[in-house]
């Protein structure tokens, strides 16, 4: 009876040490996640970027893909020529690099935006082709028709904003409110217009060897990305910030990105904010404005 029952130990320890192996090489081979916002589904596992069966294919939401996500995973969008309508967090160490490997998202040209419609009845009609829309959240705006900034009409330095002073296809924001002044023929209910609705596109705080590549974030309330605090080793590659409310990139704390071969242009106050000792180094970059340096 004693030897059987040293081989039952045996035979259990055994198994047990097979399915640690084979649960590690599982876990290895989940280290690219497909994202497809037109053909995904997240009950998918996103390790195929083609539905193969009713478990392998790309997930729908880059939110679920963090999910599954792990330290040096890579995280591949499929481009549908459809923004992913999405605000991400890159919070910890599940979100790090793994030895040489960085814990990437590799966008192919997609576009991230924060924009949200602006609903039939969310524009009042007042005097002289006027309309009125109040967003719900404070402190920030930015009014696009079919996805693209519209010219924001601001009063000469020390001037007082008169609503009749806003021209014909401009708008301007007056006690948390935005004044458009219609075109000609045009009827704003009826028009694609939006508004910056989501925070921030992408958020970073506390990780270490992340590379963003080949994505735009655009229309977001706030910040297309806001690197926070004690981040290192961060790489932003052929990123596009534009048509944010406050700014296209800030780099906060201790934080230290390095910005290749990207745009930030063309959001509405600014477009690279880098604050208390924030370390933002710069190589073959647009900027629309100049750098805001913030105590």
């Amino acid at each position: 009876m004693r030897y059987a029952s040293r081989s039952v130990k045996f035979q259990i320890r055994f198994l047990c040490l097979l399915l640690c192996l084979f649960g590690g090489l599982s876990l290895a081979e989940c280290g690219v996640i497909y994202v497809d916002n037109r053909a995904g589904n997240n009950a998918f596992n996103g390790i195929a970027a083609k539905t193969t069966n009713g478990k392998n294919g790309p997930v729908k939401t880059i939110t679920r893909a963090l999910e599954y996500a792990r330290p040096g995973d890579k995280i591949v969008l499929i481009n549908n020529n459809t923004p992913y309508q999405e605000s991400l967090t890159l919070s910890g160490k599940r979100f790090c690099g793994l030895g040489r490997e960085k814990f990437t998202i590799l966008g192919n040209g997609a576009t991230i935006s924060g924009a949200v419609p602006v609903p039939n009845n969310g524009w009042r009609k007042l005097d002289g082709g006027l309309w009125k829309v109040t967003p719900y959240r404070k402190g920030y705006f930015n009014l696009y028709l079919e996805g693209k900034p519209v010219t924001e009409y601001q009063p000469a330095e020390g001037k007082t904003l008169q609503l009749t002073d806003i021209p014909i296809g401009q708008w301007a924001v007056h006690h948390g409110s935005i004044y458009y002044r219609e075109q000609k023929n045009q009827l704003p209910p009826m028009e694609p217009f939006s508004l910056a609705g989501k925070s921030v596109g992408l958020s970073l705080i506390d990780v270490t060897g992340v590379h963003i590549s080949d994505v735009t974030f655009e229309n977001f309330r706030v910040d297309g990305i806001n690197v926070h605090d004690r981040c290192k080793d961060i790489i932003l590659d052929k990123v596009t910030c534009t048509g944010n409310g406050r700014c296209g990139l800030s780099v906060n704390g201790t934080s230290q990105v390095e910005v290749l071969d990207s745009k930030l242009v063309k959001n509405r106050v600014e477009d690279l904010l880098i604050t208390e000792q924030g370390v933002a180094e710069l190589k073959q970059t647009e900027l629309g404005k100049e750098v805001k340096l913030k105590p």
